[in-house]
């Protein structure tokens, strides 16, 4: 029963997609109304799971297994833990508050919900990939409806954001994929991805082997150079359901670092990780001071996500495997932040088009945005209100135990993006604003705002006791 379960999850958004797409819009948005049923409906089957399986487990449940019949061979595994499975919840929470944030859209809705839930359906099979070529396959899959979305989407500079996302999403494919045949090869087998640190591999093979996935994770992560196509992204899309999308994808490469570093990675590789290390802090310090730059709303938020995520891939390097949990934990919450200051942000840059001073000042005409985004804006810089103090606390200690100058680091650049984040708090909350544009100006409306009240409620709930919704 379980392991149909998981199955139903992994598929049902791709049925929702095909419901999507034969829906027939008028003055409702009946496409709109399917795509949060089935979300809705997966999130009520990802809870019913959560109190099916063992959460103290370390190892993977609810397995379900099928045998490809055709060379090459390989069995097809599914099973999930209390880190995907609240990963998988933190994404489907996250894709409803930007189905939400899109639903008075008109321009291409109906093509961009479909792509959401195959992206969907893409990220829970990834989620719950055991086997190494299925995770192989939704690695690559969950790129393709992003990848569409780009071209209905992109705007005036979609031809140069598609080079760029094709060029480096392909070379992290390339890479993963030559591994895996390697492995395929020596073993003449599918492998699971426990399964991996048994596999024999010489020196010369380990090395490749392990370099060519540690540079596969690294092209989903906004670590220098692999970051542009991320960055040239998420700046030139304006729907936020797809901002939202694109802000998930390093989560795909920070949870193949969850299952594959450190205990499999050879001694080879695992020395270069200090290197690797110095790469993270180069690009959150880059980050952090050039954001100050920028006068966009989005591109100070895109500019926090990227130095968080960075937080926590450095926290995954770490030679311990304690903090597996704590990253989780703060993933979930760093997610339904992300996902509704994007909701905000989206709104606050839209009707900032009607004023000649630009977002200066607009939040004084916007009462119920003005609450919200504050609220959320503490939430993001770590104060007390959410799992991301207590989590980040522990990992921030953890960094500080193996380095005190990587630590440091780490706390300057979180520090600049906290106050870049309450500067422009500032600045949109600046009461010199013309208050006789007041009717022009369009306040969230009860639906957003009830949002953003739920998200921070779950937040707040997380800070006692992260997995309150399962005991």
């Amino acid at each position: 029963m379980v392991q149909n379960l998981l199955l139903v999850i992994i598929f049902l958004p791709l049925l929702g997609g095909l419901f999507v797409v034969s829906s027939h819009d008028g003055e409702r948005k009946n496409s709109v109304d399917v795509a949060i049923l089935t979300i809705i409906s997966n999130i009520f089957l990802i809870l019913k799971l959560f109190s099916d399986i063992d959460m103290h487990s370390e190892n993977l449940q609810a397995i379900s297994s099928f045998i490809w019949p055709i060379l090459p061979r390989v069995n097809v595994v599914f099973g999930i833990d209390m880190t995907s499975l609240l990963l998988m919840l933190a994404v489907h929470l996250a894709i409803l508050v930007g189905v939400f944030a899109i639903r008075y859209e008109i321009k291409s809705q109906k093509s961009v919900l479909f792509f959401t839930m195959c992206f969907l359906s893409s990220c829970n099979a990834y989620f719950a990939a055991v086997d190494i070529f299925s995770f192989y396959t939704f690695f690559v899959l969950m790129i393709f409806p992003l990848f569409m979305q780009t071209g209905i989407m992109g705007g005036d500079k979609k031809y140069k954001m598609i080079s760029r996302f094709y060029i480096y999403n392909f070379i992290g494919a390339f890479l993963f994929l030559s591994a895996i045949v390697t492995i395929y090869a020596l073993e003449g087998k599918s492998v699971e991805i426990n399964q991996i640190a048994s596999v024999k591999l010489d020196k010369g093979y380990g090395i490749w082997v392990w370099s060519a996935i540690f540079l596969a994770f690294v092209s989903r992560i906004p670590v220098w150079p692999f970051h542009y196509w991320i960055t040239s992204f998420s700046a030139n899309i304006k729907n936020p359901l797809v901002f939202i999308e694109a802000n998930i994808i390093p989560v795909v490469g920070l949870y193949g670092f969850v299952r594959f570093w450190p205990a499999n990675i050879p001694d080879e590789i695992s020395s270069l990780a200090p290197i690797f290390e110095m790469f993270c802090i180069l690009t959150m310090l880059f980050i952090s001071f050039s954001v100050y730059s920028n006068t966009s709303v989005k591109e100070k938020l895109f500019a926090y996500t990227l130095v968080y995520y960075l937080l926590y891939l450095i926290g995954v390097f770490l030679p311990t495997d304690i903090l597996i949990d704590n990253i989780a934990y703060s993933l979930f919450a760093f997610i339904l932040v992300m996902a509704a200051l994007t909701m905000i942000v989206a709104h606050i840059e839209a009707e900032s088009e009607k004023l000649s001073s630009g977002v200066n000042g607009i939040l004084c005409l916007q009462p119920k945005t003005s609450l919200a985004y504050s609220m959320l804006v503490l939430a993001a810089i770590g104060l007390p209100v959410s799992a991301l103090f207590w989590n980040n606390f522990i990992i921030i200690s953890e960094i500080f135990n193996v380095s005190l100058y990587i630590g440091t680091a780490v706390i300057i650049t979180l520090v600049l993006a906290a106050v870049s984040l309450l500067q422009n708090l500032y600045t949109l909350k600046d009461d010199t604003c013309p208050l006789n544009v007041k009717e022009k100006i369009h306040d969230i409306d009860t639906t957003e705002f009830v949002i953003c009240i739920v998200v921070l409620l779950v937040l707040f709930l997380s800070l006692f006791k992260p997995l309150w919704f399962v005991y």
